[in-house]
């Protein structure tokens, strides 16, 4: 043993001396490989992000069911209801056909009154235009409407001019024809009695379509370079991020560094643009005109951009779930806890499940351990529960406007593990009380 020791120091120094210049060499070797992968890296973690938004509005462009999908919810929002009533309703008595009506039909004595009778007509007019407004009728004609402009919209986003632009577009803003709305109002209130403003159907024929605009002219040239240049490069953006990602990862020379590196950069990108569409909104809502005020600006914004914030809510957690994944596959002091931990959990539930059905379970209610966690889940049974329709909640909020699609997938998860809970529970008092279950037999 001594003789062995003896030569196994000097060899130790010796061996190691040669070898040292190997790591430097190694790292050197490897260098341009990592320069490249980091490229890639940030490149990829920019335009993947951005490509949620190039998806986005592709989808908008040339899909006129996304777009009337997009829009509809406008038509049956109050504040956007209420605007149009208010604003249909001012077009009409904008005639003074009501005016002249009624200070012809009072003597010169009852002038002080007409101003209040024309204030009392007004409000009720205005009663059945919202009537009108808030309607299943209006909707389907909101939505005919968009359906047969879209390209004309899209137009006027990207900052093109075409005979298709003259129909909703009036001063470089989108305004919504309302001519057919008041036509019908006009029609709602003969049939009240109410036939002051018979006149205005002619008026209403022969002139300019009466609009309401919905977006104004600042608030298109604000956003129309930039949606202009994502329309234009349609798929560009997502295959090349794509393309960087896969490269990235297959140049590197640490894989699993390289996605975990590459995730923390798409959330955080993922982050910076949903901040960035915040400092939009104020931004679209402060260049409101006169005639647009800031409530409606804000439904406009939120409504045609919830499906963008939506899927890059998705985007940050599917960025999120890839870090933890790449982290927990990693060498990393409480991810291997945490990997053997589970590794444990895992064939602990197998051996129990394994000695449930194969007739050995009063054995396994003699394990102290197993009485100990059968009791602890027996006791905290109401908390597991409140665990699961809490994730769930907390799902259906970070979600933002889920789709019918992933509110039953979330539904079904839940009672799948609802049901695995009563599963479990079954086990826990089966175990727990060994006494009871040996008594029965």
């Amino acid at each position: 043993m001594t003789d062995m020791d003896s030569e196994a120091t000097p060899e130790g120094p010796d061996a190691g001396a040669p070898a040292a210049p190997e790591a430097p060499k190694r790292a050197s070797r490897h260098l341009p490989r990592r320069i490249s992968a980091w490229v890639l890296v940030v490149l990829a973690s920019l335009l993947i992000p951005i490509s949620v938004i190039s998806v986005w509005a592709i989808r908008l462009v040339t899909n006129t069911d996304q777009y009337v999908a997009t829009m509809a919810p406008l038509a049956r929002n109050q504040v956007i209801d209420e605007h149009l009533a208010s604003k249909a309703t001012d077009a009409l008595f904008s005639t003074h056909i009501v005016q002249d009506k009624v200070t012809a039909a009072l003597p010169a004595k009852a002038k002080p009154i007409v101003t209040p009778i024309v204030n009392q007509v007004h409000s009720y007019v205005e009663g059945l235009a919202l009537n009108f407004f808030e309607s299943p009728q209006f909707g389907k004609l909101w939505d005919g409407l968009n359906r047969h402009t879209h390209d004309a919209v899209v137009d006027v986003l990207t900052g093109k001019e075409s005979a298709l632009t003259k129909k909703i577009e009036k001063g470089g803003g989108i305004v919504v024809n309302v001519t057919p709305a008041l036509n019908n109002i006009i029609d709602k209130a003969n049939a009240k009695g109410i036939t002051l403003f018979n006149p205005a159907k002619a008026i209403l024929t022969q002139g300019d379509k009466l609009g309401v605009t919905v977006v104004s002219k600042s608030q298109v040239s604000q956003f129309t370079g930039l949606f202009n240049l994502i329309v234009k490069l349609k798929w560009v953006i997502p295959a090349i991020a794509l393309a960087l990602a896969a490269l990235g990862i297959g140049l590197a020379v640490e894989r699993r560094k390289t996605l975990l590196r590459m995730a923390i950069g798409v959330a955080l990108v993922t982050m910076l643009l949903l901040a960035g569409l915040s400092l939009g909104r104020i931004t679209f809502i402060n260049q409101a005109g006169h005639a647009f005020n800031r409530d409606v600006a804000a439904t406009v914004w939120d409504t045609m951009l919830r499906y963008l914030k939506t899927d890059l809510r998705w985007m940050l957690l599917l960025s999120v779930l890839v870090t933890l994944g790449a982290w927990l596959a990693g060498p990393a002091r409480y991810a291997v806890w945490i990997r053997s931990t589970v590794a444990k959990a895992a064939r602990w539930v197998a051996a129990q499940w394994h000695a449930l059905t194969s007739g050995t379970g009063r054995a396994a209610a003699e394990s102290d351990r197993a009485r100990r966690a059968g009791g602890w889940i027996t006791e905290h049974l109401n908390g597991l529960r409140i665990v699961g329709v809490v994730v769930a909640a907390l799902f259906l909020v970070f979600g933002g406007n889920l789709t019918g699609w992933s509110l039953l997938i979330i539904v079904i998860v839940l009672a799948v593990y609802l049901g695995l809970l009563q599963l479990v529970a079954a086990w826990a008092r089966k175990v727990a009380n060994p006494v009871a279950g040996s008594g029965t037999a």
